[in-house]
């Protein structure tokens, strides 16, 4: 919607997209450049909340379904709309707003400029308070930065990265050591429980990124077999696995292209493929067999200490949801997303239906009409599509730093996995019918927190269940 409009104004607008996410759109009209930008993607966070973590200008409340009735004109004039055309608010919030219109009556019109205008005297105030606290803090200016993962980078290479070499990796190495970046273990292993547990690991990627030495320095490319018993190789191996012992909960996942789509699944077995040391080392733990056929070795260090370290301490000194709170707790979970972008990219264009032809020898991913005479193309060049050959594609990412990290956290869920009877678990939690002890449970970093306990649950499928708890009802549908 946005991008059709504003394609009828200018012949001048550079989209970026990643992932079907609008990152940022540069728009040049007459002698003015704008830019429009997701103020989600830089504070994931409502309004709502938001006004009242930054102590600015709250947004109004507003009837939606009320609006949203295509048989009420926009120039309806009456008495209040009833409480159910209200979404998240109090009857006590209601009533206040129904005094204001007592003595005169309610104009949907009048209602709805004063509604926008109030949210983005909100925003504008909450994004301004934001801006100035990073850079009296960094000296950094946030609006230089769409996505809050780049502005955590950028914060953590200006002031914390100090002499370390962090690890820019292209090419064959980029290619083989990806395959080891599998993301976090989500899965189903009991559907149906009572009484059960659901705890939450606090900030669980910041806690490994803190208490784990990762990949630096050099790439040292070896072939053949070593000697893993001594656990003193570090790095990423390619390794010939064999897994007969029937493991209820696998460690090990690989990623398989299916008919339907990629899957991540951990098997039993004999399979080949790229994983990082310290996994390996715990496999043959869980008596997982490896023949290791190459690799990639690295220096290993702890470089996000003091990162971690300088926003917990902002966390823990603030009250619970103030502005510090909030600003500390986005940038500690923000940091970690930025090494594992994906450096390569479509393209995207803006054309006319007559320009459009000059792009079809290129690797086409979408074609979208804008049904104004104009079309948002989506391609590959063959430096996108093989953007190994140039270092600058990859620069700020490193995939060894963000399978590292993802690595150890797969390995600190299972210890819980197997040590306790787990019905469902997720990157960072896990439901049990067991209360952990409480040397286990904390407010500190790593710790686990008890969200809530149900009475009956079913688990479908990942991200896809329902539970009776103490709490409410609670359904989860990804």
């Amino acid at each position: 919607f946005l991008i059709r409009i504003l394609s009828m104004l200018s012949d001048n607008i550079n989209p970026i997209i990643r992932d079907n996410k609008l990152i940022d759109i540069k728009f040049k009209f007459s002698k003015y450049t704008l830019y429009f930008r997701d103020s989600y993607l830089i504070l994931p966070l409502s309004l709502k909340k938001l006004s009242k973590s930054f102590s600015v200008e709250e947004k109004s409340i507003f009837p939606y379904t009320f609006v949203n009735n295509s048989n009420i004109p926009l120039e309806y004039e009456d008495k209040v709309p009833s409480f159910n055309h209200f979404e998240n608010i109090s009857k006590d919030e209601y009533l206040i707003y129904s005094e204001e219109f007592k003595s005169k009556k309610w104009n949907l019109k009048n209602e709805t400029i004063k509604y926008c205008s109030k949210d983005v005297i909100s925003l504008y105030q909450v994004l301004d308070k934001f801006n100035k606290i990073i850079f009296d803090n960094f000296r950094l200016d946030c609006y230089k930065y769409p996505t809050l993962s780049s502005l955590a980078f950028a914060i953590y290479r200006s002031q914390f990265l100090g002499e370390n070499k962090i690890p820019i990796i292209s090419g064959k190495i980029y290619e083989d050591i990806k395959n080891s970046y599998t993301g976090g273990s989500v899965d189903v292993y009991i559907p149906y429980g009572e009484n059960l547990y659901f705890y939450d690991v606090n900030s669980l990627y910041p806690y490994i990124m803190k208490s784990y030495a990762m990949p630096t320095g050099n790439c040292t490319y070896f072939e053949g077999e070593i000697d893993l018993s001594s656990k003193k190789y570090f790095g990423f191996f390619e390794v010939e696995v064999e897994l007969t012992d029937q493991l209820f909960i696998p460690l090990l996942q690989k990623r398989f292209k299916t008919k339907t789509g990629t899957k991540t699944i951990a098997s039993i077995g004999k399979w080949k493929s790229f994983y990082f040391s310290e996994e390996i080392y715990k496999g043959i733990e869980l008596g997982y067999k490896f023949k290791v056929l190459r690799g990639y070795l690295f220096d290993k260090t702890h470089i996000f200490n003091d990162y971690v370290d300088f926003f917990y301490n902002w966390k823990m000194n603030s009250e619970k949801n103030s502005t510090y709170y909030i600003v500390s707790k986005l940038l500690l979970n923000s940091l970690y997303g930025r090494f594992g972008m994906n450096p390569i990219a479509p393209k995207h264009v803006i054309v006319s239906e007559e320009e459009a032809i000059n792009y079809y020898n290129y690797d086409i991913i979408d074609i979208i009409p804008l049904n104004n005479g104009k079309e948002l193309i989506s391609y590959m060049t063959d430096w996108t599509k093989n953007g190994h050959d140039n270092v600058q594609n990859f620069l700020n990412i490193s995939v060894p730093i963000a399978s590292a990290i993802t690595s150890y956290s797969r390995i600190f869920m299972h210890k819980f996995k197997t040590n306790y009877k787990t019905y469902y678990s997720d990157t960072d939690s896990l439901v049990t019918d067991t209360l952990l002890p409480n040397d286990l449970i904390g407010k500190d970093i790593g710790l686990m927190k008890l969200e809530y306990v149900s009475n009956k649950s079913v688990f479908i499928a990942p991200k896809v269940y329902g539970s009776i708890t103490n709490k409410g009802e609670i359904v989860r549908i990804k």
